[in-house]
């Protein structure tokens, strides 16, 4: 590092946080470290080098994903608002707002509802993708799938049925259409 001044962190966790990617995926105890280096600089900002000042504009809204290693075997349902990226094995349904991106050793038997959905390695269940799906050439999908876009390279297996169109939209349709038409109409007078 070159005479870089700090006056909030240390150098090596300077370094640390630095070298990280603000949309990259971590282990919890990583995003735990992370996070707290972010903290300490909000809670210290004035006080801070211009170095520490560009390091906290770039990771002042950093969203890290969270990072299921190769060696772990998880199971029941999971529910997370930031994106997943699973490398090892999972059973059970998997809901995110984020992006689930299952890698090549990765595995999941049950259902998964994300915003989208990066599959390298296998799954063994329905999906809903709320923008889009993209099964690579050595993925795996043994289900059935609801998703806007979906993108299937040449290699990758798909067993399944296939329904293009957004997920969300298609239950809103399906709520209008229990309104009588006459009360739709008399909505859009009054609404006027």
């Amino acid at each position: 590092m070159e005479n870089i001044k700090l006056s909030i962190l240390t150098e090596a966790q300077y370094q640390f946080l630095e070298s990280k990617d603000p949309r990259g995926y971590y282990d919890n105890r990583t995003r735990e470290q992370l996070y707290s280096l972010i903290d300490k600089l909000v809670a210290h900002k004035k006080q801070g080098a211009k170095a520490e000042a560009r390091l906290l504009k770039r990771f002042k809204h950093a969203e890290f994903g969270i990072l299921l290693p190769g060696n772990r075997k998880t199971s029941g349902s999971l529910k997370f608002k930031v994106s997943l990226c699973l490398d090892g094995e999972h059973e059970g349904d998997i809901m995110t707002g984020g992006t689930l991106i299952i890698n090549e050793k990765g595995r999941v038997q049950g259902n998964i509802t994300a915003a989208e959905i990066i599959c390298k390695g296998k799954i063994e269940g329905d999906v809903s993708a709320g923008k889009k799906l993209t099964l690579n050439s050595a993925g795996t999908l043994l289900g059935n799938v609801v998703a806007p876009a979906v993108q299937i390279a040449p290699g990758a297996m798909f067993k399944g049925n296939c329904k293009l169109g957004d997920p969300e939209l298609k239950a809103a349709r399906q709520k209008e259409e229990r309104v009588p038409i006459k009360n739709r109409i008399s909505q859009l007078f009054r609404a006027g």
